[in-house]
């Protein structure tokens, strides 16, 4: 007599995992970036994001070179010759990071090609 009831219960577990599923589904649809005007703040939070990210890349890769040089003329007594060498790495070094974030693909663009 356990069977009807566990099949009875395993009925109703299916049928609310599928309506949870759905209203799963409706919420993550709400969610997506351009489905209401909130989702252009979230755009505008994103590359604002990115501006930061790469500001702080570019004055990090400076200020890293630059500490490093001044250190290394310290050490080494040739006063400004590795500073401004360190600076210009570390400047190329910042300039690569920025070159990167700006050319990796945004989060819009991810079915762009088709493979055949």
């Amino acid at each position: 007599m356990a069977e009807p009831d566990k099949n009875a219960s395993d009925s109703e577990l299916r049928a609310r995992l599928g309506s949870l599923k759905a209203a799963l589904g409706r919420a993550e649809e709400a969610e997506k970036p351009g489905a209401s005007p909130a989702g252009e703040d979230g755009a505008m939070a994103g590359a604002m994001s990115s501006g930061l990210r790469a500001a702080t890349d570019l004055a990090g890769g400076i200020i890293a070179g630059a500490l490093i040089g001044m250190l290394a003329d310290r050490w080494l007594g040739t006063s400004p010759f590795l500073l401004i060498i360190f600076l210009v790495i570390g400047a190329i070094a910042g300039l690569r990071s920025v070159y990167r974030l700006g050319s990796r693909p945004t989060s819009g663009s991810k079915g762009g090609g088709t493979k055949d």
